[in-house]
């Protein structure tokens, strides 16, 4: 829902008419289906990023990437469209931070699996967060 919203750009109070909800609608979902249908096949061909297998497993100096998700992808083809590259951002600098933006959720996601390796493992044991359980 949070995605429609923002690909929307619109409130709800900012809807006035049937017919121009209904045209605005259409052309946001056919603008939205080019990173969808991307997204979805990077993530069926994409390997998936390593995980831990216990909870004292040392972190590997390689965790992978996570796949390109539509939001990455909104952020990605403006800078790699012809004309649409408004901030004359370079590419070469977008796709390296993406890169290391998809690298950091692939680190991030090893770790917080290795913590509830360890909640699971000692029951006793408390994270930082009250609210990580």
């Amino acid at each position: 829902m949070q995605n429609s919203k923002q690909a929307t750009c619109l409130d709800g109070t900012q809807v006035r008419g049937y017919r121009a909800w209904k045209r605005h609608v259409t052309l946001v979902m056919a603008a939205y289906a080019l990173p969808a249908v991307t997204a979805a096949q990077a993530r069926t061909t994409h390997p998936a990023p390593v995980l831990p297998e216990y909870d004292e497993q040392p972190a590997p100096k390689d965790c992978g990437m996570i796949a390109l998700t539509v939001p990455e992808l909104q952020r990605l083809l403006p800078a790699l469209l012809p004309g649409q590259n408004r901030r004359n951002t370079d590419v070469g600098d977008c796709l390296a931070w993406s890169t290391w933006r998809r690298g950091h959720q692939a680190r991030a996601l090893w770790h917080y699996h290795r913590l509830r390796y360890a909640l699971i493992a000692r029951p006793g044991v408390r994270s930082r967060s009250p609210t990580a359980y």
